[in-house]
């Protein structure tokens, strides 16, 4: 790529909590990139010395009173970014900085570049299967296949993140969230392959808590966005309750609970079909008037 059309007006934003073990390689790494762009860590009540650490490397730090969580963390480096791109990395040393240059530039056709987690990546297998899980589910929801839903290394338009940034989450949720609204908004996104490393020092992700809230947002953001993807799926589980219950109960004439359980599997998939239906009418209204 030539120089000259290089993307530099870009604010690398860092969530940090305790990590004076790594934020200081991180931050000296991004330096000698010597691509002009600003280092933003955002403290999030370290109990360590991160913030002291990070201002003697260099990067302009930000405090938050108490701790807030690691999307609360980036929410904040978004509202007080100036320049037109952000790059979010996380500061305990998994995402190469080396890497930055290679998300940001597809920044001028996309809307949100992510870093790709490939099997080269150094990481466990328990957390392996559970991102594969969420992955199948996510592309299944948005209608496009999504090879990492939960990688924290992406680049986007300030622009598009202060669109969506009412849904982002306080918590490890906000890739997750991001990438969904970005897709399902209709957004350009681009996957750059990348090798993440081990961290050092204790992971702060729960699988289980975090898990589980990665599930919900993925239904969350389809319901918001595109409803139908998620109402028309139960209620065609429902009618086919009932077309099995209806031949189940032809070949046992002696039922006589037939009439009522059959009118409430038929109602309930009609009920549910109509409300996705209504769901989606606002959901299009709601892109109408926002444009």
């Amino acid at each position: 790529m030539n120089r000259k059309n290089e993307i530099s007006d870009v604010t690398i934003i860092i969530p940090a909590f305790n990590e004076e073990v790594n934020i200081a390689d991180v931050i000296n790494k991004i330096q000698k990139l010597d691509k002009g762009y600003k280092i933003l860590v955002v403290n999030d009540a370290s109990t360590d010395k991160t913030a002291e650490i990070a201002e003697k490397a260099g990067a302009e730090v930000l405090y938050h009173p108490y701790n807030k969580g690691n999307g609360a963390s980036v929410k904040t480096g978004i509202r007080h970014s100036d320049t037109e791109y952000l790059c979010i990395l996380d500061g305990d040393g998994q995402h190469d900085p080396d890497d930055i240059p290679r998300l940001v530039e597809h920044l001028k056709e996309h809307d949100l570049v992510v870093g790709s987690r490939t099997s080269e990546s150094e990481t466990l297998v328990i957390r392996n299967i559970g991102n594969l899980i969420f992955n199948t589910f996510a592309s299944l929801v948005a209608g496009c296949r999504i090879p990492d839903l939960t990688s924290g290394f992406r680049a986007m338009s300030r622009e598009i993140a202060l669109e969506f940034i009412h849904m982002f989450p306080n918590g490890f949720s906000l890739p997750s969230t991001s990438t969904m609204a970005v897709i399902t908004a209709g957004y350009n996104i681009k996957y750059v392959p990348i090798k993440i490393k081990h961290r050092k020092g204790k992971s702060k992700i729960r699988p289980l808590a975090d898990g589980l809230r990665f599930l919900i947002i993925i239904v969350r953001i389809a319901v918001y966005f595109k409803p139908l993807r998620v109402f028309l799926p139960i209620s065609l589980m429902i009618f086919l309750m009932f077309i099995g219950s209806t031949i189940w109960y032809y070949n046992n004439p002696n039922t006589t609970a037939i009439q009522a359980t059959n009118v409430m599997l038929f109602l309930s998939s009609l009920f549910v079909f109509l409300f996705g239906l209504i769901s989606e009418q606002i959901a299009n209204l709601r892109f109408t008037l926002r444009r």
